[in-house]
């Protein structure tokens, strides 16, 4: 990689920080932390999860929530926000990197 590349990196709407902040705040954890694993019928999954503290190679955003270094390239260019439909309440990636859903619609194929 160029010394001078871009990274783009992942947008967090204001809703989802919000809530970030308000999830991290009711727990003992220092944030949160996102990452893609590898699972489900379309191979990959988003994990969020609670943060005790960064890892060294982490990238941390808006000083709450951090992303594994390996993690960090599918999610560049991605946004996460917070969405309320009826009664249901849920964190939601947008990835211009996914290549389609499984039908249940909890993974995703790169």
């Amino acid at each position: 990689m160029a010394s001078d590349a871009t990274i783009i990196l992942m947008l967090i709407t204001d809703k989802a920080l919000a809530m970030l902040k308000q999830r991290v705040a009711s727990s003992s954890a220092w944030g949160a932390r996102l990452n893609i694993s590898g699972g489900g019928c379309g191979g990959y999954t988003y994990e969020l999860s609670y943060a005790e503290s960064p890892n060294l190679n982490d990238v941390v955003y808006h000083n709450i929530l951090v992303v594994d270094i390996l993690s960090r390239e599918y999610l560049e260019d991605a946004k996460m926000d917070w969405v309320v439909d009826g009664l249901n309440q849920e964190f939601r990636i947008t990835n211009n990197k996914e290549s389609g859903r499984c039908g249940c619609g909890e993974s995703f194929y790169i």
